[in-house]
This record gives C-alpha cells, structure tokens and sequence, in this order.
C-alpha cells in the first residue's frame, strides 16, 4: 500500500511546493519546484535528507535524498535552482564496493 500512496502524497507536496514558480501548472505536472521547497517537502513528508550528490554536466547536478526507513528520491536540479524529482522508490540498500582483483 505504501508503494501505491508514496507517489501521490509526494506529488501533492511538489504542487504546493511549485506554486511560487513561474512554471506554475507545467512545473506542478512535471513534479518541478524550487530546490530548497522540494527539500523541505521530502524532509517533512519522507524525513529524506540530502545524501549523494554529483555533476551531471555545467547546467545541472543530480542528488539523492534517502531516509532511515529505505525511501528514496532522486533530484536533478538546474542553474537557476528548479529541481524535478527523476525517480523515487523504497528499499534503497547500500552495497559494499569490490575492486577486481582485491579482498574486501
């Protein structure tokens, strides 16, 4: 059930959170917001915080936000600060790295 209601609480939060955008209705379809809104609305829905981040490119970088109970939600965010949400889902699990031809 929780798999089921996840994407709609989640959706209603980025819509509130999208108003103060120019983008308006297109931002709230596309699950878009202003950066920090759509933090704070992962934090206080999910309790996600911020915990990988990297460079896609010179005009976006990508984030994970991820809670204690396994959800997680993957951000992709712009220069001028609009984040849109990519993909979100549970049971994240972090996995030992191996390297070839080493012993963990």
């Amino acid at each position: 059930m929780f798999a089921q209601t996840r994407p709609l609480i989640l959706a209603a939060a980025l819509a509130a959170a999208s108003l103060s955008t120019t983008a308006g209705e297109a931002a709230a379809a596309m699950q878009c917001g202003k950066h920090d809104d759509v933090a704070k609305a992962l934090n206080a829905k999910f309790k996600e915080t911020r915990r990988i981040m990297g460079v896609i490119n010179a005009r976006a970088v990508m984030e994970i936000f991820m809670s204690q109970q396994g959800t997680w939600t993957m951000l992709v965010t712009d220069t001028n600060g609009i984040a849109c949400i990519t993909a979100s889902g549970e049971e994240w699990q972090e996995v030992p790295v191996t390297l070839a031809g080493l012993d963990s």
